[in-house]
């Protein structure tokens, strides 16, 4: 509480002591001839995304650390910023979910049975599968400072001849290829 108070009086007087500088500055640049006019079509704008989805980059600066966002059907967010340590470490549990998910180990017959994958020391970032018949459900949360967030990660079916295309998998990559970028880095 006390660190957000300091940042918040902080900015405030940064702020402040800032704006009378602002007002000192007056530049005129000359105007443009409007040379083309657009107009907004309502019916060609595109919706935000929705639905679950994660997002992961290194952080410029700052070497070995990773921005993570996660979003849920919903519409809320979550992001944090995490250590090249802690991503491996959601990388195996990932790893793990799938595996785990494509056995016939722990399945209900009646009701879906929930097994919670994590790691014991880190627990930022864990997952739920939940299996009910030949289907395999997955649930990412993701832990930081700020709160708590579940997000729906797909499902793939046990046997399916069909390739696999749940939001885990694409998670799972995104993890991967965010790693491959820093590899040249370090």
């Amino acid at each position: 509480m006390k660190l957000i108070f300091k940042i918040a009086v902080s900015g405030l007087l940064t702020l402040l002591t800032s704006a009378p500088g602002f007002a000192q500055v007056k530049t005129k640049e000359p105007q443009k001839p409007v040379t083309e006019q657009r107009s907004f079509d309502p019916n060609k704008a595109t919706n935000p995304p929705s639905g679950p989805s994660f997002y992961i980059s290194p952080v410029e600066g700052s070497k070995g650390m990773f921005s993570v966002l996660l979003s849920d059907n919903g519409g809320k967010t979550l992001a944090g910023t995490f250590s090249l340590q802690q991503i491996e470490v959601f990388e195996a549990v990932l790893e793990a979910a799938k595996a785990f998910a494509l056995t016939d180990e722990k399945v209900g017959s009646g009701k879906p049975i929930t097994t919670r994958l994590m790691d014991q020391h880190e627990w930022s970032l864990f997952v739920d599968v939940s299996k009910i018949g030949n289907q395999s459900r997955f649930y990412v949360s993701l832990v930081t400072l700020t709160g708590r967030l579940t997000a729906e990660a797909g499902e793939i079916t046990r046997g399916s001849k069909k390739e696999p295309s749940a939001l885990l998998l694409t998670i799972l990559s995104q993890i991967q290829q965010a790693k491959a970028s820093l590899k040249p880095l370090q």
